[in-house]
């Protein structure tokens, strides 16, 4: 049965691994969760957060499960750090058992996306460790986070940008509507050369998306003359014809990679698909093929 966003965590976990009281727990005792898609937490977000412990205390306690002599956290990462910036020795806890490492990062996913604290590159990795580690489509990524499909696919994409680039996107330099404008180009080099302009002269979403129909466009070949000269006229930018697009965007969605399609005359021409690490080719594979067929 699928597990959906908005009935809040503990229905995310069985009946059997909720402990019946929270209990304090030595801060210093706990770990945070391994699987956590935020890397950034920003240092004005916990200071409030911080000031509201000094002044009433954690007032909703973290979830962990055990690890060794220790803890790990499943949710609740912020009060953690919160709590040790404010000086605290220890903090409330609900401690959960039979926690696996698929629990650990939907879990963590899921209370981001729900708080909404994720930047575009942190929810488009966490997506991606949910569909690697979790075996799932991005349809099924899309129900178990409250999303639609063209959603999770769109943050997904983002992972093709150069790693520059998707620096820019993580710190809010470059907005998700920019990157998505720039990955049609396709080429990491001109990515990066288009958004480091983008970011000097601050063009909007929409100068970028217009700059690059203008490169991608092909332009018509120069008439020859009769005398074998080519006739100089104006260059026209012609568009790839629309379904064109609209293939490659379904082939993406259901791959959950960047595919190109390369049309010719007479329907000629090649799809190109990109995979990133053996992993990311077997799960291609397994998409592509009959299992039978690869014993």
């Amino acid at each position: 049965m699928e597990r959906r966003l908005g009935r809040g965590l503990g229905a995310l976990l069985p009946e059997s691994s909720r402990s019946k009281e929270p209990q304090e727990v030595e801060l210093d005792s706990i770990r945070p969760n391994p699987h956590q898609p935020r890397k950034v937490f920003r240092p004005d977000g916990l200071e409030e957060l911080r000031q509201s412990i000094v002044n009433h205390g954690v007032l909703q306690p973290v979830v962990v499960r055990k690890s060794g002599s220790g803890y790990e956290l499943v949710s609740g990462e912020r009060r953690w750090r919160a709590s040790r910036l404010a000086g605290s020795r220890t903090i409330p806890v609900v401690i959960r058992s039979n926690v696996s490492d698929a629990d650990m990062l939907e879990l963590a996913l899921v209370e981001n996306v729900q708080r909404r604290d994720l930047n575009p590159m942190e929810r488009a990795r966490g997506f991606r460790q949910m569909m690697d580690k979790l075996g799932l489509t991005q349809e099924k990524v899309a129900g178990r986070v409250g999303l639609n499909r063209s959603s999770v696919a769109n943050h997904i994409r983002l992972l093709e940008l150069p790693e520059a680039v998707q620096e820019a996107v993580s710190n809010g330099t470059l907005s998700m509507g920019h990157a998505k404008a720039l990955l049609a180009l396709q080429d990491h080099a001109r990515i990066a050369d288009l958004a480091s302009d983008v970011m000097k002269d601050s063009l909007s979403v929409r100068e970028v998306e217009r700059l690059v129909r203008e490169e991608i466009a092909p332009p018509e070949e120069p008439a020859a003359t009769n005398s074998g000269d080519v006739e100089k006229k104006d260059v026209t930018l012609v568009p790839r014809a629309p379904w064109i697009t609209e293939l490659e965007g379904r082939m993406q969605e259901f791959l959950g990679s960047k595919v190109r399609l390369k049309n010719g005359e007479d329907y000629h021409g090649q799809v190109v698909i990109d995979y990133f690490g053996r992993d990311d080719l077997e799960r291609l594979i397994t998409k592509l093929t009959d299992d039978s067929t690869l014993a």
